[in-house]
């Protein structure tokens, strides 16, 4: 089973296992097909230290059936799932409202982001989005003192 974060009652930056290196929903998809580009960048930022991680939006938006859904939960169970906790939420919206981002097709971006800025270590976001996630990881750079990358995918 997946390891789960537990939020509530807790600072978020003592939740949150940190450094993480968080999957949005595309490279997360191509983990179920055993991609190696994302099997490698997995295997690299564990080397480095990382955590690899989701939010738990991420398995709402991911849904694969077949062999590749039996091997995404898998995969799921090797990685931290991060809840969408109120803390991530409100980062999230201000995250969007910092990079001047709106509209339902970033808010699922900016949650993916929010994930990996809520702990106060390192992070990185792994992911195909290079319209919105680059502008909330520069907006939450400024929130931060700690570095947090984009790993294009």
């Amino acid at each position: 089973m997946a390891r789960r974060v537990k939020g509530r009652n807790t600072p978020p930056e003592a939740a949150f296992p940190t450094p993480l290196f968080v999957l949005d929903a595309q490279p997360f998809s191509l983990l179920g097909e055993d991609d190696p580009r994302i099997v490698a960048r997995i295997a690299v930022a564990r080397q480095e230290g990382f955590v690899p991680a989701i939010s738990a939006v991420t398995l709402a938006e991911v849904r694969r059936a077949g062999e590749v859904g039996r091997r995404l939960a898998w995969q799921r169970s090797c990685l931290t799932v991060v809840p969408a906790s109120e803390e991530v939420a409100d980062l999230a919206a201000r995250l969007l409202e910092d990079a001047g981002l709106d509209g339902h097709e970033c808010v699922v971006g900016a949650l993916v982001v929010a994930t990996a800025a809520i702990g106060s270590g390192p992070a990185k976001v792994t992911s195909s989005d290079a319209s919105h996630v680059p502008k909330l990881i520069a907006a939450a750079k400024l929130r931060r003192a700690s570095p947090l990358g984009w790993v294009p995918i």
